[in-house]
């Protein structure tokens, strides 16, 4: 399991109230390693200077910032490579994002066949369905079976005569908000079916890392970015982003979305998702 990174002035009040309980933590740890601290959650001076020594004797860094090598050594644990860590700034014990962990949990076994079928870590699949539909809570009808996006659109359309689909629905379909207009499965198929859902999800976020690779030549995280981006707005808006030198995210809803995706991703991560 993963850790969030902490580093000095987390905990308090005035900064990251939400890390306190994760700074004890990284202060209990150190205690057993010896080092003279008060677990209050807050990180200061004198956990800034414990860390640094730690990391100094440990061959690490003497940042006074526990990130995850840090973590690995103060754990006992392997490392994650960097690429498979995703930070965040989700505490581990919110509560809304609770009720999504718990949501997803019901489909975690899909959510596993996708990973592994398709190559992409789970906590980004658990990310992914967090901002598309907090897994079944934001839909109306909440669940697998509900739909999302009911912003009206310009018609006629090739699959419509009005704004919005002519089932009532709206254009996202089911957990992974498969596009009624871009995708006939979203149209046709058994998209109210959670592992159909999920898996197909995958396959299209498997498409759009495959383009990227092709296209750009994108490795690691910018690649999975640049995916996740087009898993929004398109390949082809993501492709023009980047060769206009702007943000993959520029033409997502919010010009946010990879970036969300993958925050969200490191709570999952945090609770155990690997």
């Amino acid at each position: 399991m993963s850790r969030p990174i902490l580093r000095l002035n987390d905990g308090y009040d005035h900064t990251s109230p939400e890390l306190r309980d994760e700074v004890k933590e990284l202060q209990n740890e150190l205690k057993q390693e010896g080092y003279a601290l008060d677990a209050d959650g807050f990180f200061g001076r004198d956990t800034e200077a414990a860390l640094k020594q730690f990391q100094s004797e440990h061959n690490l860094d003497d940042d006074g910032v526990a990130g995850a090598l840090t973590w690995a050594a103060l754990l006992g644990t392997p490392p994650l490579a960097l690429d498979k860590v995703y930070p965040t700034t989700i505490p581990r014990n919110d509560s809304g994002y609770l009720r999504q962990l718990d949501a997803a949990t019901h489909y975690l076994a899909f959510i596993k066949q996708g990973a592994q079928q398709y190559g992409i870590d789970a906590p980004v699949l658990g990310g992914l369905g967090s901002r598309e539909s907090r897994w079944g809570l934001a839909l109306q009808l909440a669940g697998a079976g509900g739909t999302g996006d009911f912003a009206e659109r310009g018609f006629p359309a090739r699959f419509r005569q009005g704004a919005l689909p002519p089932d009532g629905g709206g254009f996202g379909r089911g957990l992974m908000q498969i596009d009624f207009d871009a995708h006939e499965f979203a149209r046709t198929g058994n998209w109210q079916d959670p592992q159909q859902n999920i898996l197909y999800g995958c396959k299209v976020l498997s498409d759009c890392l495959s383009f990227f690779q092709r296209k750009q030549n994108l490795q690691g995280k910018p690649l999975l970015r640049a995916a996740l981006a087009a898993y929004n707005c398109g390949p082809g808006n993501v492709l023009k982003a980047i060769r206009n030198g702007l943000d993959v995210d520029f033409y997502t809803a919010h010009r946010d979305y990879s970036k969300d995706v993958l925050n969200r991703a490191g709570f999952f991560q945090l609770n155990g998702w690997e």
